[in-house]
């Protein structure tokens, strides 16, 4: 995915160099000048045709305009692109771990729910440690509840300090009083 906004300077650094107004540049392009407005300013990039004339105007090559542009923040990819384009990246993306903490607190919940179902199925390489301070109460007494039930294989005790006294009352199986219970009781039969 592509940062606009970094191609944007690119192209308005140059023409800043080249002594070149935008509206000059536009005639030069044969489009308006409100069109290198929202390129430099990274709201659309040059068609590809147009992208070969820009480079011949600046004097410039297409690897230049293109170099390093890539957009690696997952706020910046959320405002440029589909939720679903942005995890998928996420899910593909060599290092997780890393990446969990830039991208959990952008999602909704169903898209965090999804992402902890994908660590409890074993298909995404988060460990339980790098999200658990990530999660909300109700995902935590979620993810517990289906640890307890066997249906992910972690041991608590490499979180034991982290837990809360409720927490702690869901694993020894002792009654817990509030709104938790019928969760507790009712979403962990999934």
């Amino acid at each position: 995915m592509l940062n606009l906004e970094k191609i944007g300077h690119k192209i308005s650094n140059r023409r800043k160099e080249l002594k070149i107004t935008q509206s000059g540049l536009a005639d030069m392009l044969y489009v308006t000048h409100q069109a290198v407005s929202k390129w430099e300013n990274g709201k659309s990039i040059p068609s590809i045709e147009l992208l070969y004339d820009l480079t011949q105007v600046l004097d410039v090559s297409i690897d230049y305009l293109l170099k390093n542009v890539e957009v690696t923040d997952y706020e910046t990819l959320l405002k440029q692109t589909s939720r679903e384009k942005v995890m998928q990246a996420f899910l593909q993306s060599e290092d997780p771990n890393s990446d969990i903490e830039e991208i959990f607190y952008l999602l909704d919940n169903t898209e965090r729910r999804v992402l902890i179902d994908t660590i409890i199925s074993g298909t995404l390489a988060v460990t339980v440690e790098r999200i658990w301070h990530l999660l909300s109460k109700k995902e935590r007494f979620y993810l517990i509840g289906v640890i307890t039930s066997n249906k992910f294989d972690y041991d608590l005790n490499r979180i034991k300090t982290q837990l809360s006294v409720s927490e702690h009352a869901i694993i020894k199986n002792q009654t817990l009083n509030g709104p938790y219970q019928y969760y507790l009781k009712n979403k962990y039969k999934e």
